[in-house]
């Protein structure tokens, strides 16, 4: 009989370890082709634009008909997730977006395709709410941060296939074929998913859904993102960007004095009462913040003045997800072995100083020379990332795990969207004060245009490094014992 009980325990325990690392296998196939489908489209933009017969302000709609759903909707999922079961709502999050690939690759007119692409969002969202929180009750304490990285690496892999199998895809087979990719990966992720996730903890259904919340939040954050939208592209009359602005703040407000007044509000205010919470919060959306610099204008950087073409761009811009890809794991080690505080500081420092070594940019660099300076970029990242997301989620009670995800995929979009808004402010700015400073040097046009450009450049990441010091000052502040 001893033996009899001890093999049986072996078993279960077994069953436990296989169980946890499938677990973060059917997470990270969401967090990827969530992922991939917001960098994938976008090589194919130009072919889509021919074969609608389309301007380009149009099509772009297709990427942001997807970030507006992904972003709006993650919090909403990662409540709706809390009360009714995160395994439920995540196995809807590979069935809607997998309906959702289906509709766009058949998509008979541009405007059917961003409806399509919406339907994809509302899936995307689903599944980006509550990887992390399946993970965080999957794996114990001591093993989050591996797990947290090992799935951040995931995002890396999207990011370097996304343009790869977009391209090669769009050009030999086909501009829809880049959704039909989906359908399979979703069909054995539903499969998988409802074999191997675990059933999650959820709060007593009596707790009424907050719609009003859900509804001022959706529409608040709609309002942002189209308003960095216009900014970011300088499209739009001022009576336009201020009316986007007034509304976003309106929502904003009303969506607060709402989550105040519910006794069961989608968004728990309490949870920014503990420091740990809020600082890591702040510390994400500052973090991509700065990132979106370098994804903004570092391409451009290589095409205008240094005059590369878009597949030694791509060589070029290819470490920063390859070291981002073993950096995350890494860093997820570190975080469970000596505490999640002193890795995020070293990773947001390395990350600094990327930035900062990127303000030296100028026009006689070599491809080498740029590779340097942006490695330093994927590693701080790859390090910094996964333990911020798990003091994130190790900050808020168990029923509050869907909201905490939820959040963090919402911070990350936001701070991207506002980044590259900002930052593209910062620069025209810039370059125009460059190039009227300039003018007067009587080069030719051409090359005032490359010398502003690189002003404007290494004074653009001279903010952006500010604004990583700010992440090294809320990463080295104590969480409450």
């Amino acid at each position: 009989m001893p033996v009899e009980s001890e093999s049986l325990s072996a078993l279960r325990y077994a069953g436990t370890i296989r169980q946890k690392w499938l677990c973060l296998l059917c997470v990270s196939l969401g967090t990827f082709i969530a992922y991939l489908d917001s960098s994938i489209v976008n090589i194919a933009l130009p072919t889509l634009a021919r074969y609608f017969q389309a301007n380009i302000p149009d099509v772009e709609w297709v990427v942001t008909a997807y970030l507006l759903m992904i972003t709006g909707l993650t919090v909403v999922f990662g409540r709706v997730a809390d009360m009714y079961g995160r395994k439920k709502v995540y196995i809807a999050g590979f069935i809607i977006f997998t309906i959702g690939s289906a509709l766009c690759s058949t998509a008979p007119s541009l405007w059917l395709l961003v409806a399509s692409r919406c339907i994809q969002g509302i899936g995307g969202a689903a599944l980006l709410a509550n990887g992390i929180a399946l993970l965080t009750e999957s794996f114990p304490l001591v093993e989050r941060g591996k797990a947290l990285g090992l799935n951040a690496s995931t995002l890396a892999l999207a990011g370097i296939s996304g343009p790869l199998l977009g391209g090669f895809l769009t050009e030999h087979i086909g501009w829809p074929a880049i959704f039909y990719v989906n359908i399979p990966i979703g069909i054995i992720a539903i499969f998988l998913s409802a074999r191997f996730l675990p059933a999650s903890t959820t709060s007593p259904q009596t707790e009424p859904f907050d719609w009003p919340g859900s509804i001022t939040l959706v529409a608040g954050l709609s309002c942002f993102l189209l308003l960095s939208n216009s900014l970011s592209r300088h499209e739009g009359r001022s009576v336009m960007i201020i009316g986007l602005l007034i509304t976003a703040l309106a929502f904003a407000l009303m969506f607060l004095l709402i989550e105040v007044r519910n006794k069961h509000p989608l968004l728990d205010l309490r949870l920014f009462q503990r420091r740990a919470f809020s600082v890591a919060a702040a510390s994400c959306f500052l973090s991509f913040w700065a990132m979106s610099a370098v994804i903004f204008l570092v391409p451009f950087y290589l095409d205008r003045v240094l005059g590369y073409s878009p597949t030694q761009i791509g060589q070029i811009l290819a470490p920063v997800p390859l070291v981002l890809l073993g950096a995350a794991p890494l860093g997820g080690y570190l975080a469970d072995r000596f505490g999640a505080r002193p890795v995020c500081l070293i990773g947001a420092t390395i990350n600094c100083l990327g930035l900062l070594s990127l303000s030296t940019l100028d026009a006689s660099m070599t491809r080498f020379d740029v590779m340097l300076r942006l490695i330093p970029f994927g590693l701080g990242t790859g390090l910094f990332q996964p333990p911020n997301n798990s003091k994130m989620v190790g900050a808020v009670p168990s029923h509050r795990l869907g909201v905490a995800s939820g959040l963090i995929g919402a911070m990350k979009n936001l701070g991207s969207m506002s980044g590259v808004a900002t930052i593209s402010l910062i620069f025209t700015f810039a370059q125009l004060t460059a190039l009227q400073h300039l003018s007067t040097s009587g080069e030719s046009s051409l090359m005032l245009e490359r010398q502003a450009f690189v002003s404007a450049l290494q004074c653009t990441f001279l903010i952006a490094t500010a604004i990583g010091s700010l992440v090294i000052l809320s990463s080295a502040i104590k969480d409450e014992k």
